[in-house]
């Protein structure tokens, strides 16, 4: 969970702090899944999997006992459950929900602050910050169930501040 509050003039998403005078822009964004990307990703190894399993499938020995006639149901079973758990793998990120990203732009660099399901409280969270920035007294409190949306990559202008993890 991430608790997003504004408290006297400043935005407090868990313990990072964010001045509200230092804010220039609060966005969010949709992140859906990618049919294309995911299935370059998997696909390329369900297809591997495939072509050796099929391989395997029409070698045959002629009825002469060989080492790849006594491992080959071994190498076909393992074959066939990477072939499935990519094909179960790929199933699963297609189905994924869309993911609503809330980011803050500041003089420095902007910040993927949290990542929800839930477009609603995302654009009301960014609604409210807006809100408070324009209203010194105003103030309030969010309860956010976060997901992690993977590596933040930042680049500005000409120099590449690289790979951010948190």
């Amino acid at each position: 969970m991430i608790s997003i509050r504004v408290s006297r003039r400043v935005l407090w998403v868990n313990s990072e702090a964010y001045p509200l005078h230092n804010i220039a822009r609060v966005t969010t964004k949709t992140l859906k899944p990618s049919f294309a990307k995911i299935l370059k990703l998997v696909g390329r190894w369900v297809l591997v999997v495939y072509v050796v399993l099929m391989g395997f499938a029409l070698y045959t020995t002629e009825g002469q006992t060989t080492l790849v006639g006594l491992i080959m149901p071994a190498v076909l079973l393992f074959l066939a459950t990477l072939l499935v758990s990519g094909l179960i793998r790929l199933f699963m990120s297609v189905t994924r929900k869309s993911l609503h990203q809330l980011n803050i732009e500041t003089a420095g660099a902007p910040y993927a602050v949290l990542a929800s399901p839930n477009e609603e409280l995302v654009t009301q969270i960014s609604q409210s910050i807006m809100e408070a920035i324009d209203n010194p007294q105003a103030e309030f409190q969010f309860q956010v169930e976060n997901f992690h949306v993977g590596d933040s990559i930042k680049q500005f202008g000409n120099n590449n501040t690289g790979k951010v993890s948190r």
